[in-house]
């Protein structure tokens, strides 16, 4: 399409259907499951980074650190259509509180590299935007 030629109505209705947010089914080798993520809204992910970001204040100056172990799990967690990671079964067999730490002790580290960068890449991170040329 050409995207100079678009009329500001053209434009009102894709914003309007923004809402479908986009899915994708990655398998998980070392346990041949699939998993299937959707893309998170940016509020989604800035609250999952605002509750994952740990301030410290000392002599008036505030440090942040973004606990990124906690960050990828919180990600994982809430992109995930299927499985229900917060299974009433998967929590009393590992003893958990919750989805996040059955997150937590059932996928290895490379793993969940791996789900928290493809629930990104389905946010919308990682994505250039091309410029429109005059």
């Amino acid at each position: 399409m050409n995207f100079e030629k678009m009329t500001e109505e053209q434009i009102l209705q894709r914003l309007l259907e923004a809402d479908a947010l986009p899915e994708r089914t990655v398998v998980i080798p070392r346990l041949d499951i699939p998993v299937t993520l959707t893309g998170l809204t940016g509020k989604q992910v800035f609250s999952i980074r605002e509750r994952c970001t740990e301030r410290k204040e000392r002599r008036g100056h505030v440090t942040e650190r973004l606990d990124e172990e906690q960050f990828n799990v919180a990600l994982i967690a809430a992109a995930t259509v299927k499985p229900d990671w917060g299974n009433q079964k998967l929590i009393n067999k590992y003893n958990t509180s919750g989805p996040e730490e059955v997150i937590k002790r059932v996928l290895l580290a490379g793993e969940l590299s791996a789900l928290s960068n493809a629930a990104l890449d389905l946010s919308g991170f990682n994505v250039s935007l091309e410029d429109v040329k005059n």
